[in-house]
């Protein structure tokens, strides 16, 4: 998948958000900044915005290592 700069680090800031809401050591609810809302800040496409979506949580569990 081709990205720009800007999805690059978008990306990079998702996949760590991800990570940090799914720690299972975080209790009620989860007060920063989610992937989604660092998604939204590129105004993608739909389609787009679901293939970054799946790239981040690909990245985050370890399935892809680009």
């Amino acid at each position: 998948m081709n990205l720009s700069t800007a999805e690059e680090i978008a990306v990079r800031r998702a996949v760590v958000a991800y990570r940090a809401m799914n720690e299972k050591s975080t209790k009620g609810a989860f007060r920063g900044e989610t992937a989604d809302q660092i998604l939204e800040e590129l105004h993608p496409t739909p389609v787009r915005w679901v293939a970054l979506a799946s790239l981040v949580v690909a990245r985050a569990q370890g399935e892809f290592i680009p």
